[in-house]
């Protein structure tokens, strides 16, 4: 019986390189780009993926965090089922709920090339708010949109042209009058979540068979780290296209 690993699609290009460097050929359960901005859908995907692993592995990797509580209350099938014990996938991508933290200390947007791929992220949004409204209206809705965020964080894991993908977020970060920088990457948890050993209680959260996912796993988490948006004072803006059309100047 083998190992399956689950994870998302914006992190498609760490997740091959690692498997590579590593000589692994698990097969990866993909999950949508865009999941986790509703942890509703996400939960749902996650009891499918749940039910399709059972009695075909005797391990399961799920490449997630917490993610505003779309992996919890569920419960696991028969098999091991190991999860790093991360807010999102940008603190996994950055080593650390630590180094976000302080990655944070300046208001920051992070993204990657698979995030701008894969996720209806902000990139995608402004061009689609120019066609709708045009562009000075575009504007004003996404200066409003990120009116809290100082820079756009370009999170360097070394698997993407990190140059290019900077020039696609350039427009929009002239227009909103923040910068792009680099921000380094350590794809060392990664790493270990993909390879093992998972025998750290403060880094994973190791489910036997059959096991419920509650939130109480994640309580020492959530209360003993705050999550970069929470360190940087900033909330995730999640205003309706209506609202902050009301809104407007």
């Amino acid at each position: 019986m083998e190992t399956i690993l689950v994870a998302c699609e914006t992190i498609e290009d760490e997740i091959t390189r690692v498997l590579k460097e590593n000589s692994l050929s698990y097969p990866v359960i993909w999950l949508e780009g865009g999941l986790h901005n509703n942890p509703d859908n996400l939960r749902a995907r996650m009891v499918e993926v749940f039910e399709q692993a059972d009695g075909r592995c005797e391990k399961l990797l799920v490449s997630l965090g917490y993610c505003g509580g779309g992996v919890s209350e569920l419960k696991t099938g028969n098999y091991l089922t190991v999860l790093p014990l991360v807010d999102d996938c940008i603190s996994l991508l950055l080593g650390s709920m630590k180094a976000r933290s302080e990655a944070s200390k300046t208001a920051t947007y992070f993204l990657t090339d698979g995030w701008m791929r894969h996720e209806n992220n902000v990139i995608r949004s402004y061009q689609k708010t120019i066609e709708r409204y045009g562009e000075k209206r575009a504007d004003r809705i996404n200066k409003l949109m990120l009116k809290n965020y100082k820079r756009f964080g370009m999170v360097k894991t070394g698997c993407y042209d990190l140059d290019k993908a900077a020039e696609a977020v350039k427009p929009l970060a002239e227009k909103m009058g923040m910068s792009i920088e680099a921000i380094p990457s350590d794809r060392t948890w990664l790493e270990l979540l993909v390879t093992g050993p998972h025998d750290d209680p403060e880094l994973f959260l190791t489910l036997p068979p059959n096991s419920p996912l509650d939130f109480d796993d994640w309580c020492a988490l959530l209360m003993g780290h705050s999550s970069a948006a929470a360190e940087a004072g900033l909330v995730a803006d999640q205003l309706s296209e209506a609202d902050l059309l009301k809104r407007e100047p």
